[in-house]
């Protein structure tokens, strides 16, 4: 794993003690389980982060826009936060399984690290032969196939790292609806 990565992800729960009780770290048998298509795609810097920190199933807010004109220029840090957790090597599998767009990502080496609370598809997307990838949103109705999913993708962070970086605990996107209803009644 990345120097990067590691040294963010260690400040995340740094700064975020509470998300120590949140999630779990992933047993290494548990890879061993799954199918060899979905196995080799996952990169190694990957199963580290899951065996080594508490991140599956880590309720989570990531910064978002969610399609409003009236977010649409605001700088990251103005943004709500979309609630979600990061995905489990269980669901990792199933999504690149069994669903779209998930199951075409994965012909690209694209693995779906986090779904939209609404579980219709959407989703954080990485790009599993980097060492440190960018981190897209993908929706699942902007494509029929890999490629234009990843075009029409919605670029979240520039690297993984970066990502660590931006997300905070899940109840911080409650308080920013609350506090900024007017931009979206």
């Amino acid at each position: 794993m990345e120097k990067e990565i590691r040294e963010n992800i260690e400040l995340l729960f740094k700064k975020h003690p509470e998300l120590t009780n949140i999630g779990y770290k992933t047993q290494q048998s548990i890879f061993q389980k799954f199918r060899r298509k979905v196995r080799k795609k996952i990169p190694g810097w990957y199963d580290e982060l899951l065996t080594e920190y508490p991140i599956a199933e880590l309720k989570i807010g990531i910064p978002f826009n969610f399609g409003w004109e009236s977010l649409k220029n605001k700088n990251q840090s103005e943004l709500p936060y979309m609630n979600t957790e990061f995905n489990s090597i269980e669901n990792i599998e199933s999504i690149a399984k069994e669903e779209f767009p998930g199951a075409e990502l994965i012909k690209q080496n694209y693995i779906c690290i986090a779904e939209n609370t609404n579980k219709d598809g959407d989703g954080f997307y990485i790009n599993s032969k980097e060492q440190n990838p960018t981190v897209i949103y993908i929706y699942h109705d902007c494509g029929s196939n890999a490629s234009e999913l990843i075009k029409n993708g919605q670029v979240i962070s520039s690297s993984f790292s970066e990502f660590l970086n931006i997300i905070k605990p899940h109840e911080f996107a409650d308080k920013w609806l609350d506090e900024n209803e007017h931009l979206w009644k």
